[in-house]
């Protein structure tokens, strides 16, 4: 019931948000700035993934609301925000090489359709990531990396992936289901997003931090790597803007197999030395 009251209240607010960007887009003639535009991403995340879950908790989970988010921001929860850090940069070749594999997916008629749509949203972000201004990199940093990491990780980890372990775990017998809501969360995070081709990179992320959410034991890990995830693609697409960088930003890498696997290799490591042994212990 907590999970459809959830759902219930963010699908009523993605409406409510809709509704409040039609005048931005009326006022701009159909064709917003990129100050509009950011100002409309930042109020459709706040409405459709932060208030949400900061209503339920109201109804559900009234003066307990600071246990539920796990908002612990102890020392030690600091220590974790960067090995999870560390962990997703890690993991950055690996994200590449399924980047790759996944755009060259072909999925037909229907896949053609979901690729001209994904390119649409990508000329969008690529519009406000282009910015060469110091105003326009801090707004970007605050929109597209802060503000994002918050609220998707307040809506998928803390709620969705939370309400389901405790679904499926009520009985407290079912040890495997904090493993069940991390890649049913993780999925539905990359379902989220809304392009198929950029799907398994998101999946794959998604899975990464619902791990961190649940060993890390706070959410700071989880707002922390998302958000340093995000501020990496901005800080770079604004070197490029400068002219401090003659790259194409969307251009891959090229890592080549063996950095891929070795730094794969040793995010694992990392994560489990860091986490698992803490879970012992506990």
């Amino acid at each position: 019931m907590q999970l459809l009251v959830m759902l219930a209240l963010a699908l009523g607010l993605m409406l409510v948000a809709i509704f409040v960007s039609v005048p931005f887009v009326l006022v701009d003639g159909g064709q917003m700035s990129a100050s509009t535009m950011r100002w409309v991403q930042a109020v459709t995340q706040v409405l459709t993934f932060a208030l949400p879950v900061f209503l339920m908790t109201i109804i559900y989970y009234r003066h307990r609301q600071r246990e539920y988010y796990r908002l612990d921001f102890s020392g030690r929860r600091w220590y974790y925000a960067l090995v999870g850090v560390v962990v997703m940069l890690l993991l950055t070749p690996l994200n590449e090489w399924l980047t790759e594999w996944n755009d060259a997916w072909q999925l037909g008629q229907l896949g053609d359709a979901l690729r001209r749509m994904q390119e649409s949203t990508e000329a969008i972000m690529e519009q406000l990531l282009g910015t060469s201004s110091v105003g326009g990199l801090l707004a970007n940093l605050v929109v597209i990396a802060i503000v994002p990491a918050v609220c998707e990780e307040l809506f998928f980890r803390a709620g969705i992936q939370n309400l389901l372990q405790r679904w499926i775990s009520a009985d407290g017998r079912k040890p495997w289901g904090v493993h069940v809501a991390i890649w049913l969360t993780a999925l539905i995070f990359s379902l989220g997003h809304g392009e198929i081709f950029a799907f398994m990179p998101r999946f794959v992320m998604g899975a990464m931090l619902g791990y961190l959410y649940v060993y890390g034991g706070s959410i700071l890990p989880n707002m922390l790597a998302h958000g340093v995830n995000n501020a990496i693609v901005v800080v770079l697409y604004w070197l490029v803007a400068r002219g401090v960088l003659d790259i194409d930003p969307e251009a891959p890498f090229g890592f080549g197999f063996w950095i891929t696997l070795c730094c794969t290799v040793a995010a694992l490591i990392l994560f489990t030395v860091t986490f698992f042994s803490r879970q012992r212990q506990k």
